[in-house]
């Protein structure tokens, strides 16, 4: 009965961090014309409606266009 308990607990404290991983918030910047932003694309992604792009680990909302002219890996000025 002992090892069940201890089984048990750690299986639903895995299953926890595993949950709150799944539900990690997005922090998605507005890009404004003031500055400049320029960076290696890492990462191209379509959340709902949304364009984004990952540019040195920070996500950005792009046009359609834009994001369907960018490649993983190219340089990109915003």
């Amino acid at each position: 009965m002992k090892r069940f308990l201890i089984g048990y607990a750690l299986l639903t404290t895995c299953l926890l961090f595993m949950q709150r991983e799944a539900q990690k918030p997005l922090l998605v910047y507005h890009a404004d014309s003031k500055y400049a932003i320029t960076g290696k694309v890492e990462d191209k992604r379509k959340i709902g409606n949304l364009f984004t792009i990952t540019v040195d680990g920070n996500v950005f909302v792009v046009s359609e266009d834009r994001y369907n002219n960018t490649e993983i890996g190219n340089e990109v000025t915003l």
